[in-house]
């Protein structure tokens, strides 16, 4: 990946990093995408799918309302409201 790109992600997830940071960034990224390539190598057509050990499926809560914060409460510290809801900036095209 591209020191530009990786400016360029940074910036739209609104975080700041040194030069010697984004070089090591930049090291440990080719670094990781290497280890995903050679993962996707990896022939898995005759492997078995994973089971649970136990017997207990999809073990799901009931989904019950409780009590929630109101909205002005939650809305008090935004930095910016329209129509009642939070707003917030666009970062993908």
């Amino acid at each position: 990946m591209k020191l530009e790109d990786i400016k360029h992600i940074a910036d739209i997830a609104n975080i700041s990093f040194t030069d010697e940071e984004l070089k090591n960034f930049e090291s440990d990224f080719v670094d990781t995408m290497k280890l995903i390539d050679n993962i996707a190598k990896i022939d898995t057509e005759n492997v078995e799918g994973v089971f649970q050990v136990n017997d207990i499926k999809n073990n799901f809560r009931p989904d019950e309302v409780g009590v929630s914060l109101p909205k002005e409460e939650a809305l008090k510290n935004t930095e910016v409201e329209k129509y009642g809801y939070f707003e917030i900036l666009k970062f993908v095209d």
